[in-house]
């Protein structure tokens, strides 16, 4: 079975691959995304992910890049957009039951669609990247340990010599 996937490169050229099977799919798009390139379209809400993915995900497969900011928050560099991780405490109420999780989202723009804004208490609106919450663990979504011997721990091909964003 032969599988195509379409990339948006960071200078937002777009190139279309194919791919043998699913596997190699997600090889791909962690490839591709370690330049900051990226497939499909964020949808409402944000990508949703199992909890237990969080701490080791692999934002490649995103297009992105994880670090730390001058406070030493944890974000991540994706799509043009800095996106701030925010721990979520459970919710238990008669209405609505959800459990504790983490989200990666940022504030709101002007040119943001609709129905990417989500309102929080008061005025402020925030657009989703991810949301980790309940779920069972997937590895295929974690990050590879083993890396070359010729680069350093934390980075990967051509995303070594770019550097990390610092504060946006």
């Amino acid at each position: 079975m032969t599988l195509r996937v379409e990339f948006v490169t960071d200078l937002g050229a777009r190139v279309s691959l194919e791919v043998q099977n699913e596997n190699e799919l997600l090889e791909v798009q962690r490839r591709y995304g370690r330049l900051g390139w990226y497939s499909g379209d964020v949808p409402p809400g944000g990508f949703q992910f199992p909890l237990d993915n969080e701490p080791d995900f692999d934002w490649a497969l995103l297009g992105g890049r994880k670090f730390k900011n001058d406070e030493g928050e944890d974000c991540v560099w994706c799509r043009g957009a800095v996106y701030k991780r925010r721990e979520l405490a459970a919710v238990d109420t008669k209405k609505l039951r959800l459990p504790a999780a983490v989200k990666y989202s940022r504030g709101a723009r002007p040119g943001d669609p609709d129905y990417l804004r989500e309102k929080s208490d008061g005025e402020i609106e925030y657009v989703t990247l991810a949301i980790f919450r309940g779920g069972r663990r997937n590895e295929a979504y974690a990050t590879r340990t083993a890396r070359p011997e010729s680069l350093p721990a934390g980075n990967s091909g051509a995303a070594a010599r770019r550097p990390t964003p610092s504060r946006y």
